[in-house]
């Protein structure tokens, strides 16, 4: 049983959104992925609800998104990760024959937050590696270690950031877009050498709700469906000792994977656009290895910027770059549109300091098994 996307909704995003609540910002997202899909909420027979309830800001955060969803009553299935991770298993929740639609949500109301870094240190082991610094010293460390095994260099990761986020400038739905020297990402504040400032994605606020349903139910009721061909994702090692730090095991696991189900060899010729994350510039790079894809590549990852541009949304920043995904292949992305693009590649990584990624790929028109 196929599943193809029906519609997307986003609200955001915006570097604060001191005028919407969190549920505000969802309800938005949802009402215009259910008139995206060409449904309504008491045709979707449940929810995929990706949250973090440290993020939130409360405990059981997820006992709080069936409202303005309009999923009252109806089973709402929790994950505490990526947002590509929860379309994962909305896929394999329609797989099963139980569900014909579900609707998958996630947000950030990061503006709330007042120490950000607080948060990360507590997915470090309190013991060893909570060192009372700026938790982006594992970055740091990892970026030394891959442009040390690898062709690039630390001018190719400021590059990354000058491009994404000069991309933007032409995204309406990325608040971070401007124009940026070499100079101006090499040389900005330090954060954890050779970490910059300009090399970590700023957060934002947004909400991002998807509408998944059956190849059939897509074909009848959405204006446009999208159809999922592969999803994967995967865990390097979850103790840092013990990890390579030059490259990212879990995107690559992830991929192999997708590609297998796919039934991809060459994603840089069979793929023609990529959505690979960027919330640390060098991670983009490495992303990029792990994927199998080269610095040819380049001008087709991220022509929307990326979360350098678009900003950092915790769970639901991948989610992001999936819905310009699914925009890029109905061809509605405005001036980041990439002519002739049939299939595109989606990347989403936890962040730090973890090597949890997933990948999810997305075809324009349905095809064979």
């Amino acid at each position: 049983m196929g599943v193809a996307v029906m519609g997307v909704g986003i609200c955001g995003a915006f570097s604060a959104s001191n005028g919407l609540s969190y549920r505000e910002l969802i309800a938005r997202a949802a009402t215009m992925a259910y008139q995206d899909a060409g449904i309504k909420p008491d045709d979707i027979d449940g929810a995929v609800s990706v949250d973090e309830d440290f993020a939130s800001g409360y405990s059981i955060a997820d006992e709080y998104s069936p409202d303005q969803l309009g999923m009252a009553l109806k089973p709402v299935y929790t994950v505490c990760g990526d947002f590509l991770q929860g379309i994962g298993s909305a896929c394999m929740q329609i797989q099963t024959g139980q569900f014909r639609t579900l609707v998958v949500a996630a947000y950030s109301k990061a503006s709330n937050i007042l120490l950000k870094d607080e948060l990360i240190h507590f997915a470090f082991d309190p013991v060893f590696h909570r060192l009372g610094v700026s938790p982006s010293y594992l970055a740091a460390i990892e970026m030394q270690h891959f442009l040390g095994s690898s062709f690039y260099s630390l001018g190719d990761v400021a590059e990354v950031v000058t491009s994404n986020r000069s991309r933007a400038i032409g995204n309406p739905l990325a608040p971070y877009g401007g124009t940026l020297r070499l100079e101006d990402v090499l040389g900005g504040r330090p954060v954890a050498t050779p970490v910059t400032a300009a090399m970590i994605a700023r957060h934002a606020d947004a909400a991002v709700v998807v509408v998944l349903g059956t190849d059939k139910i897509a074909l009848e009721k959405a204006r446009r469906p999208v159809f999922v061909r592969s999803t994967g994702w995967a865990s390097a090692h979850s103790i840092l000792e013990r990890r390579d730090h030059a490259c990212s095991e879990g995107t690559a696991l992830a991929a192999r994977s997708a590609y297998a189900e796919a039934g991809i060899r060459n994603a840089a010729e069979e793929i023609g656009v990529f959505y690979v994350s960027d919330t640390y510039a060098h991670r983009q790079l490495m992303h990029m290895e792990a994927l199998g894809l080269t610095e040819e590549t380049l001008p087709r990852v991220n022509p929307d910027g990326g979360a350098l541009g678009g900003g950092d949304l915790f769970d639901a920043t991948a989610g992001m770059r999936l819905c310009d995904a699914v925009q890029q292949l109905r061809g509605e992305a405005g001036a980041h549109q990439i002519a002739g693009v049939t299939r595109a590649l989606v990347h989403g990584w936890r962040g730090l300091p973890t090597d949890t990624c997933a990948v999810a790929i997305l075809d324009a028109e349905r095809r064979s098994a």
